[in-house]
């Protein structure tokens, strides 16, 4: 069965060259994008408040994470660093969104050190070669720090985060007075747990390795050798198409999976997903789901990546306008919407007033929100709370509506997303659900 190509929307102005790495003979190395784990979406211009800590002791840790945090934001290349000083102010006369997108804080949640004296035996040679035991007296200083860290966004107040990170490390001397002190050590556990920072907050690169399979089939051997061969002399456009060919030919699942590998490997998702989406139409093999799974993981990355790069865009009209892409490839030929929200917040009100703006610039009729309320009204009808697809379909059918979006928030910080059902009026079907992927994150 040949499938229909599906759209997706590349980014190439964001995507970084792919650099192959010589490995093993079963591994691809290669670099990927990711997107930061918090939302960072609009975040450009950034104060970093000095951390708190309500701790004993830890004053000097929190004043060395403040450090620590400001040089390693500055170093993502990211941000542009304002003074909080300035912010601080701004908040007090209810203007700071002029100066800043966001304030970067944190707080220290516990330090602890505890010094112990032990002992132990060891034996040792005297000078008339005998050998004796004797006991050896030590320090040992132990030291836990715990803090976490996360954006607080000028404009609403929201908070993107937060990011928690604990670490513990010691040190032993056998010299009374030589052992290293509780805030050089505590230094030591910030300096550690910082080390990822980057990819907290900003974008960056990973390298990626994928193991290529083995054909179990030994008459195929030969074949799949040959493939490989291929990618190993570095032609792996030409290894791709003799493990399609291998698949067209023999039906070998390891030749479409090292396929789908070297799609991905050379940037060619898209592509990859389409051949990968044919593979598991024909087999229906767990390992084919699995690694379609994956591709398209993939392609939620850029996604995200493709939603940072709105820059100066809200996360309603980033996440608003991917909805709105999803959504167009599912609709019937002559579309009439009704987009009702699940709950009232105000950043999916926001959302849906964007996603009406963008359909209209599309030609796409809206039902009006006066008709549902008309239609409630004579049908004595009410939509608070869980509502049935089977009162969508019946109230959308009154009202002139063949689709129904229905468009809520769940989840909260860096979790929170949006949540989309798309139901097809007149079939009485389920055609859209959102995913968890960072393209749906608000």
């Amino acid at each position: 069965m040949i499938m229909k190509r599906k759209s997706w929307k590349a980014v190439p102005l964001l995507a970084l060259p792919v650099f192959i790495f010589a490995g093993c003979a079963t591994q691809v190395r290669f670099d990927a994008q990711r997107p930061p784990n918090l939302n960072t979406t609009g975040i450009q211009r950034v104060a970093v408040a000095p951390f708190a800590t309500a701790v004993s002791g830890a004053g000097q840790i929190a004043q060395d994470l403040t450090s620590n945090v400001t040089s390693r934001l500055q170093a993502t290349g990211a941000f542009e660093l304002v003074s909080y000083d300035a912010v601080r102010a701004a908040m007090a006369r209810g203007d700071a969104e002029n100066f800043a997108d966001a304030v970067l804080r944190g707080r220290v949640t516990h330090f602890a050190t505890n010094t112990v004296n032990r002992q132990r035996q060891e034996q040792y040679r005297r000078p008339d070669g005998t050998t004796a035991t004797r006991v050896v007296h030590f320090q040992v200083r132990d030291v836990e720090v715990s803090f976490e860290y996360y954006f607080v966004r000028t404009r609403d107040g929201s908070v993107v985060g937060p990011v928690r990170r604990v670490g513990q490390t010691s040190a032993t001397s056998d010299v009374h007075g030589n052992l290293t002190d509780g805030q050089t050590l505590a230094r030591n556990i910030i300096t550690n747990q910082l080390r990822f920072f980057y990819r907290d907050v900003a974008p960056h690169t990973i390298t990626i390795s994928r193991t290529m399979q083995r054909e179990s089939d030994r008459d195929l051997r030969g074949l799949m050798n040959a493939a490989n061969a291929s990618r190993r002399a570095g032609d792996y456009l030409g290894s791709r198409e003799a493990y399609i060919a291998i698949w067209n030919n023999h039906r070998s699942i390891p030749a479409a999976i090292n396929a789908a590998i070297l799609f991905e490997a050379t940037g060619e998702l898209e592509d990859g997903i389409f051949f990968m989406e044919q593979v598991f139409e024909a087999t229906r093999a767990p390992q084919v789901l699995q690694k379609l799974t994956q591709l398209n993981r993939e392609v939620s990355y850029l996604l995200g990546l493709e939603a940072l790069a709105g820059g100066g865009r809200s996360p309603a009209e980033v996440v608003a306008n991917h909805a709105v892409g999803e959504i167009s490839g599912i609709l019937p030929t002559t579309p009439r919407l009704w987009i009702h929200p699940t709950a009232n917040q105000p950043l999916v009100n926001d959302v849906i007033d964007n996603m009406i703006s963008a359909f209209l610039g599309a030609g796409v009729t809206i039902v009006d929100r006066q008709m549902i309320d008309l239609v409630l009204l004579e049908q004595n009808l009410h939509l608070d709370g869980a509502v049935a697809d089977s009162d969508f379909v019946s109230i959308g059918n009154l009202a002139g509506a063949n689709t129904v979006v229905t468009v809520g928030m769940i989840g909260t910080g860096a979790a929170r997303r949006l949540q989309v059902r798309v139901l097809d009026i007149e079939t009485a079907t389920l055609r859209m659900q959102s995913g968890t992927g960072v393209a749906w994150r608000l």
